[in-house]
């Protein structure tokens, strides 16, 4: 693979994640109004689930300074992911199109058939590099939040609902819920309970008093992780099973967490979600007073 002049390459080290939040936290600041903040334990974590030697790729500036950062990701459909970070000063010096290309050169190494990256709206040369490359947009994603300058609405429950938050020996009863009501989302993965835990659960923002789980009876028919990260409150996932879907609960279930992390001194908060998403969730979203911050584009290519 190629490195632009003035520049040079290694992979990361668990060591370099500092260093790549920051420069991740610099892109986003330069393209976004409402940027997220991640931390050394974020990225790391991220990065638990590859191997940086292999699938990561950094690069420095002739005085040694982190000038991009970039990381594959392998996915169980026979494709590879590309997360690409560029310093906004170090712009138009090709380290995005190395980045680009190093994503198809692996795709073929490793005998998958799709190379697919994503690239903030905003960012309008990502868009051009990746049109040029042979790639098309086929989704898009909203982050979507909320500036609560008052304590919100409490949640109203449906008779027969109660709601809890979750104990120690619910946490795969959390799991088959989450998978459940996910499964038909698109490019959901299956991910088993141990897998799972590890990305979801032991993490340093997990806090289970902020993770909530409905009941009718004895089935838990809905569920929501929410957590402080990225520097705000965050809506990790919120789901109803489908027979109990059009009863209000996702709805009572988001008010149920902004009361709480309002008290915690949260005023933002935020999620992402698929713009095309096919249960409606972006109305819902709507309709408790949240709006979209800013769009990502997903782009894919058969090599």
């Amino acid at each position: 693979m190629k490195t632009p002049v003035g520049f040079t390459a290694r992979p990361g080290t668990v060591e370099d994640a500092a260093a790549a939040a920051e420069l991740m936290n610099a892109f986003e600041r330069a393209y976004l109004e409402e940027p997220d903040t991640v931390d050394a334990a974020e990225v790391a974590g991220w990065w638990a689930r590859i191997e940086l030697d292999r699938d990561s790729r950094f690069y420095f500036d002739s005085q040694g300074r982190l000038a991009g950062i970039a990381a594959l990701y392998s996915r169980n459909e026979g494709r590879l992911d590309l997360d690409g970070y560029v310093l906004p000063e170090q712009a138009g010096n090709g380290l995005g199109g190395a980045m680009v290309d190093w994503l198809q050169e692996e795709t073929t190494r490793r005998g998958v058939e799709i190379a697919r990256t994503s690239a903030i709206t905003a960012d309008r040369a990502a868009a051009r590099l990746l049109g040029d490359r042979g790639y098309r947009t086929i989704r898009h994603f909203y982050r979507m939040s909320i500036e609560l300058d008052a304590p919100p609405p409490e949640p109203e429950w449906p008779e027969g609902f109660t709601v809890s938050t979750l104990q120690p020996d619910e946490e795969e009863v959390l799991h088959a819920v989450t998978e459940e009501t996910f499964a038909e989302h698109w490019g959901h993965e299956h991910r088993p309970f141990a897998e799972w835990r590890q990305h979801s659960i032991d993490r340093e923002w997990w806090d289970p008093s902020l993770v909530y789980l409905v009941r009718e009876g004895d089935d838990v028919v809905a569920a929501e992780m929410s957590a402080i990260r990225f520097g705000s409150g965050w809506v990790n996932t919120v789901g109803t099973r489908k027979s109990w879907r059009g009863q209000g609960l996702g709805r009572a279930l988001l008010l149920q967490a902004f009361g709480e992390l309002y008290r915690r001194g949260e005023r933002r908060i935020a999620l992402a979600v698929d713009a095309g998403n096919e249960s409606g969730a972006t109305h819902l979203y709507e309709s408790v007073g949240m709006r979209i911050a800013w769009q990502a584009d997903v782009y894919e290519k058969h090599v």
